[in-house]
């Protein structure tokens, strides 16, 4: 028959100190709880475990082995309950968020900054993927906010929540062979070597729908704008990219806006979290400092259109 774990740590408690009255004290128990708990023990185990005297308490031989034991025993289980719950801490201080390498670089920047100012000790994890997958990761379990661009069906999904943001204006861009040039229609601007990200993106497939699937294989195919806008301004090609990212390259005037008669939509930055995952308060705090409830110290991520 399986021994109670209660009557261990009253035993405990006695031979710790040697005394009925203090192990009852620290215990938050009666005495007389503790003369019972250990009767019980003692018949239990079928063995005596203290000699009793009216002025002392002290071992028996039986007794000072099985406290041994007993304080081996409960300091590695404390140690181990110690343990899983600053491991429980820690995941619960942590807040998993997955982006775009151009949205962390190009937009969330300055918000970090200010996750940092407010030292609330909540630890942020980013996973840079392609917004798609990004979307994968919340429907996992793998990251509990997303901030991406909106693609299609992205609202669809009876499972998330998805917030809007900020506005994403997308501009053609040319290097300096191309400043001054009259308006590109869509043909003439076509045939120029074509920058693109790879196929499979969002941002690729938005080019797509932009152009109507008319350029079929571009000149570079690459997996992040930066790079792209740096082929840009080698005169290497022409390339849709977000404005924001383009922005200090257009006003150090190393590369140019292409007028074209080609209608580019706007499109959406997001916020995407599970209606399947309860808010933590690192959520809370993250979500209030996007949607503007916390004043961000910075530049504005998302400048207007020069």
């Amino acid at each position: 028959m399986a021994i109670s774990a209660d009557l261990y740590r009253t035993f405990y408690g006695v031979g710790l100190y040697l005394s009925f009255s203090k192990a009852a004290r620290e215990l938050g128990v009666s005495q007389s709880a503790i003369s019972q708990g250990i009767k019980q023990l003692e018949s239990e185990l079928g063995i005596p475990l203290f000699n009793r005297t009216t002025k002392s308490v002290t071992f028996t031989p039986e007794g000072k082995e099985l406290f041994d034991t007993v304080a081996k025993a409960l300091t590695i289980l404390d140690n181990g309950v110690e343990q899983l719950q600053e491991r429980a801490k820690q995941v619960f201080e942590s807040l998993f968020l997955a982006t775009t390498d151009t949205l962390c670089r190009h937009y969330l920047l300055p918000y970090f900054r200010r996750w940092k100012e407010a030292d609330n000790d909540i630890a942020l994890h980013i996973t840079n993927r392609p917004s798609s997958d990004c979307v994968d990761m919340i429907l996992n379990k793998e990251a509990q906010l997303a901030i991406v661009t909106e693609f299609d069906g992205l609202r669809d999904n009876s499972l998330l929540t998805v917030t809007p943001l900020s506005s994403l204006q997308d501009v053609f861009l040319g290097g300096l062979s191309y400043k001054g040039l009259e308006t590109f229609d869509q043909g003439r601007l076509l045939n120029e070597p074509i920058l693109a990200l790879r196929r499979g993106t969002t941002s690729r497939k938005f080019f797509d729908q932009v152009t109507h699937g008319a350029c079929r294989k571009p000149r570079f195919e690459l997996d992040n704008f930066d790079l792209l806008v740096d082929l840009v301004e080698l005169d290497m090609g022409v390339a849709l990219v977000p404005h924001m990212v383009a922005a200090s390259k257009l006003q150090e005037g190393t590369v140019v806006k292409i007028d074209t008669d080609i209608s580019v939509p706007e499109r959406h930055i997001v916020l995407v979290q599970s209606k399947m995952v309860a808010e933590t308060e690192g959520m809370r705090q993250f979500i209030d400092l996007l949607l503007g409830k916390e004043k961000v110290n910075s530049i504005d991520p998302n400048p207007e259109l020069q």
